[in-house]
């Protein structure tokens, strides 16, 4: 795995044609994540968070503005499969069992040509705690163990950057929760640098080494949370004080951007 910068977003403007107009997503983005970092990112509906997370990925167009991956052009980065993405829905094959889900990268697209050694299934399965369920169908698994699925399915071509676009956003907070654990588990165990949307303050300041807050209209960065010093090899506890305090800071820093919103 590259050490150094794994992703730097210079500038970057997005927008789209609706109905005759001109609709922009986000203007005057720059961010930089380093290798191996767990990055959040925050805001109102509609500010972005996910086209931004779609240009990191390659599957949009800026329209002005540099995006590199590792140094590189982002289309560089996907096509050799260092990308991954987990969506809110788990996207399951509804006729494949766990296991042939989670082979499913290893079988399509390019990946035989890719110089690039993955994982094994079996053990990405036992990492997300689902030892046992490899003969089991989608529908036969709760909403938390399909996350889990799509989750370690991300995994298995060993990337080097997992976007995750609100991938527990329609669990209820206790399995949330545990999830948020494992997955904080499984980050540490990979080190994989980890780009994760949220409308959760508290999923927010318990994953994020560094928390992005976005306003909306346009779609903009308004400031960056380091909690480096504040959550140390990124641990805390959710029932310390300054677990409240760093969910505090957060909802001042929202409630501007939810203020500039209405204002717009």
């Amino acid at each position: 795995m590259d050490h150094g910068q794994a992703i730097e977003l210079i500038d970057l403007e997005v927008s789209f044609e609706r109905d005759a107009r001109r609709v922009v997503a986000f203007t005057g983005v720059s961010l930089q994540a380093t290798a191996g970092r767990f990055v959040v990112l925050i805001g109102p509906s509609g500010c972005g968070k996910s086209t931004l997370l779609r240009v990191i990925a390659d599957l949009l167009a800026v329209g002005t503005g540099r995006v590199q991956v590792f140094g590189k052009a982002p289309a560089q980065v996907r096509e050799a499969r260092r990308i991954s993405f987990v969506f809110q829905d788990a996207t399951l094959l509804p006729w494949r069992s766990v296991l042939d889900n989670v082979r499913l990268p290893l079988q399509v697209g390019n990946w035989r040509r890719v110089d690039r050694d993955s994982r094994q299934p079996e053990d990405l399965i036992r990492l997300v705690g689902l030892a046992g369920r490899e003969d089991a169908l989608p529908h036969e698994l709760s909403g938390g163990q399909r996350q889990r699925v799509s989750i370690a399915r991300a995994l298995v071509t060993n990337p080097d950057i997992l976007l995750m676009d609100e991938p527990f956003g329609a669990l209820d907070e206790i399995t949330r929760d545990r999830l948020n654990d494992e997955l904080l588990r499984i980050w540490r165990e990979t080190r994989t640098t980890i780009v994760f949307v949220t409308h959760s303050l508290s999923e927010a300041a318990f994953l994020g080494q560094s928390v992005v807050v976005m306003g909306a209209n346009p779609g903009r960065i308004i400031e960056e949370i380091a909690l480096d010093t504040r959550k140390p090899d990124n641990r805390i506890d959710r029932t310390s004080t300054e677990f409240f305090a760093i969910t505090s800071q957060l909802r001042a820093v929202l409630e501007r951007a939810y203020g500039d919103k209405a204002g717009s």
